[in-house]
């Protein structure tokens, strides 16, 4: 009996119409959750979560993330209110929007001015580090402080660009990566037990359809390759987060601009993985916190 029920629920017929339901469901979302302002730089896609109107924060987000990845860590930012856009070539942002990280600051600085905004900390996370360095750099008025959340800061290694990327650039298929984002949801509740930290790696997990991200991780594996900013440069308070065991973003990017850039804070996070920042609310939380109240 518990066979044949198995067998119902993942046979192929059931399978496909599960995979088209939820890839249908999943466009409805992404569409109902943004909004799109064309904006003096070009069209750019964002959501916002009102808050404080004095304490303002844009959040960068990750690869093969976008607006709703960004609004989920926004959770780390209580009271705050939060700028969630997509990045160049994510979800409905065009990739000229943000064909560079410049032109992606830009794009920031241009939204800002579209909500009569003057100043936001810039919240950058992995790839999402580069657009917020350049609008500290580029807007330095502008940038009241940065926070480098597992950012790219220099080209990555070998590995990771030439083993690791390729693979993942491998894989252009919505149902293959629907089936690998299923599981790991599923999975995730094993690996975490704190709740908001739960619900934020599960925003990481809803990448589907993989179509709408993937020209954004392709333009992200481009630019990684040439990005070298003047970190010396960074006039705005900074605090770089960090996790020692980083696989895919070396913890020597985290010690370089801790070095290079004037007065940077840091946090470096003991056996912390990538995903460090957000994996650790007890150690982060409390120096973000400290950090934001000195603003």
């Amino acid at each position: 009996m518990a066979q044949n029920s198995l067998w119902a629920r993942f046979n192929p017929t059931n399978l496909s119409r599960m995979y088209q339901t939820e890839l249908t469901q999943a466009e409805v979302r992404q569409l109902e959750g943004s909004r799109l302002l064309h904006t003096t730089v070009g069209p750019i896609e964002y959501a916002l979560r009102e808050g404080d109107e004095d304490r303002v924060v844009i959040i960068s987000h990750p690869s093969m993330g976008g607006y709703d990845q960004a609004l989920a860590i926004g959770r780390r930012f209580p009271g705050w209110r939060v700028i969630a856009p997509s990045r160049g070539a994510y979800l409905r942002t065009p990739h000229e929007t943000g064909e560079t990280p410049a032109h992606m600051a830009d794009a920031f600085a241009a939204l800002l001015d579209a909500l009569n905004i003057d100043q936001a900390v810039l919240g950058g996370y992995s790839a999402g580090g580069m657009a917020a360095l350049e609008f500290a750099l580029r807007h330095p008025r502008r940038c009241r402080g940065l926070i480098l959340a597992g950012a790219i800061s220099q080209p990555l290694n070998d590995f990771v660009m030439n083993i690791l990327a390729p693979i993942a650039l491998a894989n252009r298929s919505d149902f293959v990566n629907w089936v690998i984002t299923k599981a790991a949801y599923r999975a995730l509740p094993l690996l975490e037990s704190d709740p908001e930290t739960l619900e934020i790696l599960r925003a990481f997990q809803q990448t589907n359809p993989l179509r709408l991200r993937y020209p954004g991780y392709v333009l992200d594996v481009s630019q990684i390759k040439t990005f070298r900013p003047e970190l010396a440069a960074v006039q705005c308070p900074t605090l770089i987060l960090h996790g020692d065991r980083d696989p895919l973003i070396p913890v020597s990017h985290a010690h370089r601009a801790m070095r290079l850039i004037p007065g940077a804070q840091s946090l470096i996070i003991q056996g912390g993985n990538h995903d460090a920042p957000i994996r650790y609310p007890q150690q982060v939380l409390p120096v973000m916190r400290r950090f934001l109240d000195s603003l």
